[in-house]
């Protein structure tokens, strides 16, 4: 796993890409819809990529993700997430908002669990 990604993990079913457009959008920032993802910026700062995953690997993820944490048990019944590529990771931190603006967004959405790759953290709904 790349340090330049995060992923809002959730139960599926609820919400899905073209829930997070519309819901980024509504927020004011510029979607652009891809093949199987979106690009995202906001206010001229930096474009993050954002897919929606499901598939058998996104649960067993989840579970080792949460396991020992605070968060185990929600995390074991997650089966979906959305997994945001930041392409310039030094870049979007400086900038912070573009990615703070996603990450509330789609965790709001989805009642979900935020993982950021660089430090490691997770956060819970």
């Amino acid at each position: 796993m790349s340090d330049g990604v995060c992923m809002v993990f959730f139960r599926g079913g609820a919400v899905a890409l073209d829930d997070a457009a519309r819901l980024l959008s509504g927020r004011g920032m510029n979607v652009q819809r891809g093949p199987a993802q979106l690009a995202v910026q906001w206010n001229g700062g930096p474009v993050l990529g954002i897919r929606y995953a499901s598939d058998t690997r996104v649960a067993q993820e989840a579970r080792e993700l949460g396991a020992r944490s605070p968060h185990a048990n929600g995390m074991s019944q997650c089966t979906a997430r959305f997994e945001i590529a930041i392409s310039d990771l030094e870049t979007a931190l400086d900038e912070m908002n573009t990615l703070m603006e996603v990450q509330m967004t789609l965790q709001e959405a989805t009642g979900g669990y935020l993982f950021c790759a660089w430090n490691r953290a997770l956060t819970g709904p």
